[in-house]
């Protein structure tokens, strides 16, 4: 991050003033390593574990820009999407059907047969969807999501995606009924998804692996020539200072042993399928913005800046951590501030009681690990404009995304 911190220094012809404020910016190099780091999992697990095709599948909800897309694409990888916009990107950048899978969840017969007509792969995650489907397309292929009912992996209860308390997938309870719906529509489950929850580093591994075990006993028991299984994704990046990068040779070594097994006792499977999301943007992209206002007030520093939550929901809406440094006046005193948004909300907080330097109106602000789940969970609250996106290289930047006007937001106003 600090090497993309420089090149926004060394590139810093007036970004903002060039593009607004504030501005999304994603580093090109480590968007490319971090995809690299994924084919290489890849092309590792399949040449220890043989004659099984092993596919990643970046989870497009995480950053869709077509920008990040087809390098995605260049480096071998898939995607996954579960939205008709996220299935068109996908199409433009040049994925091909079987590169695609739409992991779905509570969609209508309309989006059903969207799907059916762009010929991908659905994964279906309860037997309601599952008997909605085999009404308008009987006699078809599907995947299923499974919740294998293990305690789920997350930074914050709202992304953790299995266990009790959760609205996704199919429990082994209810996978006789699923069955008996199946076979009413003569649907062939050909493939099984599940998916622990989003962001785990090394202390949770050994909770991953958990849950693809149980996954796999489950599939064992009770599903017959299974052909694909997801593993789903949640693979983390560091956004503490003291957090270390996820060693992805310690899943690969856990993963090889337990595939290796269940093979042997499951020949029918053909393909291995994970769910790669922040791990690919994350580190990669930095919020940039500009500081508003300063106050002390009740013997606490508060900073104004021009990055509310609409740009960046993810401290508000997860209580989640990230970074925050000066461009400039790195000098200055530091004191123990709340640096905030312009939204008149009292959750509009980037980040509580952080040390950092006492900036001047006017100075640029940088929000880092912005990359993943930020400028896709970016809304037009209090009508707020979403900021442009820029690809940064080493000597120059290319503008990825124009920056939203008042008569773009406009336009699908009738009057």
């Amino acid at each position: 991050m600090e090497k993309t911190v420089e090149k926004i220094r060394k590139n810093n012809e007036n970004l903002l003033e060039k593009y607004g404020s504030p501005l999304y910016i994603y580093d090109y190099d480590i968007l490319e390593e971090m995809c690299k780091q994924m084919a290489g999992f890849k092309n590792n697990i399949e040449n220890r574990i043989g004659n099984i095709k092993i596919n990643m599948h970046y989870s497009t909800k995480a950053n869709s820009n077509p920008a990040i897309l087809k390098i995605v694409k260049d480096t071998g990888l898939c995607v996954d999407c579960m939205s008709p916009f996220e299935l068109s990107i996908n199409k433009k950048c040049g994925f091909k059907n079987d590169q695609i899978l739409y992991v779905c969840n509570n969609i209508d017969k309309n989006e059903m047969n969207m799907v059916y007509d762009s010929n991908v792969l659905i994964c279906l995650d309860s037997i309601s969807q599952v008997e909605t489907w085999g009404m308008i397309h009987p006699n078809t292929e599907i995947m299923v999501r499974i919740n294998p009912g293990t305690n789920g992996v997350g930074h914050n209860k709202k992304v953790i995606t299995s266990g009790k308390i959760t609205k996704f997938g199919i429990t082994e309870s209810n996978l006789p009924e699923l069955f008996e719906t199946a076979n009413r529509y003569h649907l062939k489950i050909i493939g099984v998804h599940q998916h622990l929850g989003s962001l785990f580093l090394d202390d949770k591994i050994t909770d991953y692996i958990d849950g693809v075990k149980e996954s796999l006993r489950i599939i064992k028991k009770y599903f017959n020539n299974i052909r694909i299984i997801d593993l789903g994704g949640g693979f983390g990046v560091p956004y503490y200072e003291y957090e270390n990068k996820l060693d992805l040779s310690k899943i690969e070594n856990e993963l090889v042993n337990v595939l290796s097994k269940f093979i042997y006792d499951y020949p029918s499977v053909e393909e291995f399928k994970f769910e790669p999301g922040r791990f690919i943007p994350c580190e990669s992209g930095i919020l940039m913005g500009t500081v508003t206002a300063i106050k002390y007030e009740n013997h606490v520093w508060w900073i104004g800046t021009d990055i509310g939550m609409n740009q960046l929901v993810r401290p508000s809406m997860y209580d989640s951590y990230h970074k925050v440094s000066l461009l400039n006046n790195t000098d200055s005193e530091e004191i123990i501030a709340n640096i905030c948004g312009n939204i008149c909300e009292s959750g509009d907080i980037i980040a509580k009681n952080r040390k950092i330097n006492l900036p001047s109106v006017g100075d640029t602000i940088l929000i880092h690990n912005a990359g993943a789940y930020g400028y896709s969970m970016a809304s037009n609250y209090t009508g707020r404009l979403r900021p442009a996106e820029i690809m940064i290289y080493d000597k120059n930047e290319k503008l990825i995304r124009k920056r939203e006007t008042i008569e773009y937001l406009e336009s699908n106003i009738v009057w």
